[in-house]
């Protein structure tokens, strides 16, 4: 079988697992649905299933995220990060997760899920959490090579990269909740950027009646 059509049979697999996983959560609530239901509902064995995906949890709010090769990675902060932090970060995440077909069906599932059953949130999250340990795991160790690329002199390279990576998956977060929405052409530095200075804006409002109040 050629590679693109086995990668597309593959992505019609999974589009059929996560909508049937999502369907039924939204009909059953997302903790009475199991894997023989989706299993049925998607018209495949368990086999099929477990080839696909590594539990229940992942057809239904996502598969965990792949963090890209940590050599392309530290490629893109030697070549980009000394120019933008930022713009290194986003390549990464495109190199991570950016060539992921985002289907609408599901997608749009998984806001209602948000919506209708709150209690979910930690799980329509945890995708996102493994990736973002790795990629502070990955800045901390770029900033501790040379201390002079440290933007909080002082604070530690992993203090440092948390706060970083915890700022730019914020915004990058933020702007897949509004590409699952059908803007897929927004995956740009400009609209990541400005996301990022929304929170920066957020940030200062925060602190400021703190400071007003010392």
């Amino acid at each position: 079988m050629a590679a693109g059509l086995r990668e597309r049979k593959k992505r019609r697999t999974v589009n059929a697992i996560e909508q049937a996983g999502v369907r039924l959560a939204l009909e059953k609530g997302f903790k009475d649905v199991t894997v023989q239901e989706i299993c049925d509902e998607a018209d495949i064995s368990r086999s099929t299933f477990f080839n696909y995906m590594p539990s229940r949890e992942a057809a239904i709010f996502g598969r965990p995220l792949k963090m890209a090769p940590r050599e392309e990675a530290w490629a893109v902060l030697e070549e980009v990060a000394p120019f933008s932090l930022l713009g290194a970060i986003m390549q990464i995440s495109v190199l991570s997760i950016g060539g992921a077909e985002i289907n609408q069906e599901v997608a749009a599932g998984r806001n209602r899920l948000r919506d209708e059953q709150p209690e979910c949130l930690p799980l329509l999250l945890s995708p996102m959490t493994s990736y973002s340990l790795e990629l502070v795991a990955i800045v901390a160790e770029w900033l501790a090579v040379d201390p002079s690329r440290s933007l909080l002199p002082g604070v530690g390279p992993v203090r440092e990269a948390t706060h970083i990576v915890n700022v730019a998956v914020g915004a990058l977060n933020a702007l897949l909740a509004e590409m699952r929405e059908g803007d897929d052409d927004m995956l740009t530095f400009e609209t990541l950027s400005g996301l990022v200075g929304e929170i920066r804006d957020v940030a200062s409002a925060l602190v400021a009646p703190a400071l007003v109040n010392a």
